[in-house]
Formats: C-alpha cells, sequence, structure tokens
C-alpha cells in the first residue's frame, strides 16, 4: 500500500471569491504550460460550483465528503470492537469527532477518534474547506504563489502542499504503471537535460538527465529521470517500459545501437542532418514532450531528489487533458487512502 506521507502545516485563513480574485490581481486562468480549456463547454467543476454545491455549509460538506468516501462514513472501536457514533464536538475545528462510551465488564471507557484519521487531511492544520480549496486551485495549475495569495497561507504551507499533490500523481502513476508500445505500435524515445542545453557547447551542462518514450498515436508514455546514459540504464528501462515487438525509432545516440538484438525493430534519425529520415521516421511527438515538460516545470527552487514528482505531476496533467482535473484528483486521493479508511 503506498501512501503520501507528509507533516503537518502552518494553518491558512479563509479563502475569497473569484470576484475578490480579480480585486487582488490574480489571474484566474491557466499557468505556463498547462492545457488551457473551457470550462462551460466540458462542464468542468469552476470555482463558484466548488463554493456554491460542495463548500457551502459545513454540514453538507461533511456528509459529501463522507458520501465521496474522503472521509470514513464508519469507524469502529478499538477496545470494544462495536461501532462509534458520529457525534458534536464544539472544540474541534471540524464540528464532530467519533466516539465509544459504552461499557465493558461494567466500567465505561472512552475512546474518541478524529474524523481525519487515516484521510487525505490527516495532519493537516487548516480547515476541510481550506483543503479543498487548495486541491481546486493546483488542479487548475496555478502558480504556488497565486495560491498561498489567494487561500492567506504561509510559504511553507503552500510548498507543503504543492509536495503533497504531486505526491498524489507520483503514487497514481506508479499503481497504474503498464508497458507501451507492442507489434505494430511504434514509440518514439529520447533523453533529455533538465538545466541547460543538451547539445549547449562550451558548457558544462548541468541538472538532471531524463530519459522517456512515447506511443506515436496515443498519450501513453513514460518519463525516468537517470543518473547517465549508458546502454545499460537504458536498455533497462525500455525493456521495463516499451514491450518487445515494438518499433522504436530515436535519434543517434551509441546506447541505442542494439536494440534490434533485444525483440524491437529500431529506426534512427540522424539529427546532425535531418529531422524526419529517408523513411519518413522522426522524434517530433517526444521532443515536442520535453519542450511541454520544460515549461512546466518551476524556474527556481527545484530540488533534485523532488524532480520525479514534478515528472510525474506533468505526465499526469497530460494524460488527463481534456478532463475535469479536480474530480480525476479527488478519485486517485479516494483510491489511494481507501484501504487505510476502512481500517
Amino acid at each position: 500500500m503506498y501512501r503520501v506521507k507528509r507533516r503537518a502545516v502552518s494553518g491558512v485563513q479563509a479563502g475569497c471569491s473569484t470576484a475578490d480574485l480579480k480585486d487582488q490581481g490574480i489571474q484566474c486562468s491557466y499557468a505556463k504550460g498547462s492545457y488551457k480549456r473551457d470550462d462551460k463547454e466540458k462542464n468542468f467543476t469552476s470555482y463558484d460550483d466548488l463554493l456554491l454545491r460542495y463548500l457551502w455549509d459545513r454540514d453538507y460538506t461533511l456528509s459529501w465528503l463522507k458520501a465521496e468516501g474522503l472521509i470514513a462514513s464508519s469507524r469502529t472501536c478499538g477496545t470494544c470492537g462495536s461501532d462509534m457514533k458520529w457525534e458534536a464536538c464544539g472544540d474541534r475545528s471540524d464540528g464532530y469527532v467519533w466516539q465509544c462510551r459504552k461499557q465493558i465488564n461494567g466500567k465505561r471507557h472512552w475512546c474518541e477518534r478524529s474524523i481525519r484519521e487515516g484521510s487525505w487531511f490527516e495532519n493537516a492544520n487548516m480547515t476541510l474547506e481550506e483543503v479543498m480549496k487548495f486541491t481546486y486551485w493546483w488542479c487548475q495549475d496555478l502558480d504556488q504563489w497565486q495560491i498561498k495569495k489567494q487561500l492567506g497561507i504561509g510559504s511553507h504551507a503552500a510548498v507543503d502542499w504543492d509536495m503533497f499533490c504531486r505526491e498524489v500523481c507520483e503514487v497514481t502513476l506508479f499503481e497504474k504503471r503498464e508497458k507501451i508500445g507492442g507489434p505494430g505500435k511504434l514509440v518514439q524515445i529520447d533523453e533529455s537535460k533538465i538545466g541547460k542545453r543538451k547539445y549547449h557547447r562550451g558548457h558544462v551542462v548541468e541538472g538532471q538527465w531524463v530519459f522517456g518514450g512515447i506511443e506515436e498515436d496515443s498519450r501513453k508514455s513514460f518519463i525516468e529521470t537517470v543518473e547517465n546514459r549508458t546502454e545499460e540504464t537504458l536498455l533497462n528501462l525500455i525493456r521495463e517500459w516499451v514491450a518487445p515487438g515494438t518499433v522504436i525509432v530515436s535519434d543517434g545516440w551509441k546506447a541505442y545501437a542494439n536494440l534490434g538484438k533485444h525483440g524491437y525493430i529500431h529506426k534512427t534519425v540522424n539529427h546532425s542532418i535531418e529531422f524526419v529520415n529517408k523513411e519518413g521516421f522522426h522524434t517530433n511527438k517526444i521532443e515536442g514532450h520535453w519542450r511541454q515538460m520544460k515549461a512546466k516545470l518551476p524556474s527556481h527552487g527545484r530540488k533534485k531528489e523532488h524532480y520525479s514528482s514534478y515528472l510525474a505531476e506533468f505526465k499526469w496533467r497530460y494524460v488527463h487533458r481534456g478532463e475535469d482535473l479536480w474530480k480525476v484528483f479527488l478519485d486517485d486521493v479516494k483510491r489511494i487512502y481507501q484501504l487505510k479508511l476502512k481500517e
């Protein structure tokens, strides 16, 4: 079972309305590198929908969260094994708590559990409403500073929750990973450097190498960080991600020279003289994929150990392009925390 690990974050103030966003000068569209879409045309959840349909009343919000499986709808007492009761509690920010006060052998025991326990909201020093607003704006691809200003949260809280959301993408893609390609399928592969240009003459190239592949006629793809571009490293990843019998198109990098000996049909494009070879093969799609990825990555504050989560977010958004990302994200959260909620 894979779970998102987190530490407690600082609290926030209540968010504001769409009109407030305009007053604050915040662009309510989409950040650089995102995929724009018309909410009304495709019936996506708007911010007004979020406020009026899901967050207009605390008790309604709690009922909706239970019905959606985002918080537990029942709990079992660890002491007596009985079903716990959902009780009002004025000293809790959520207003409710799970309680059991039954008698065992003539003695009454007291067992109490948070309604957030085991959920996406556990350990968050924010109201449930504020967490939902943060995830909504994150799914709309607003920059971190925009969400921070919108919700009135501190920098550490914004950084933490941005990371938590990326980790959901990372776990989701890990659980749903599958090989791409196969007989009759064409996959373009390539490596790219995050940081400086791949062929930046006269300068030491710093940053992180990534390696990936993408099917020519679908959105199926893979992206991995790599420490080097040796034949052993790249071939192991190709075997892991690309099904035998696939037509693989690459540039002339020497690490790909023996792909034909490992069950693949290999086609090359010599980028020093052409971008489309004589047979009509090219790597335009994977090259475009890199451009989109680099546009999406933050330009400042990137740590090398977080590259995999940034790549996971990019791929998650790419795979679900054209869908209501907020609803997709909530479905992923429900799946990740489902078993834990049943404990």
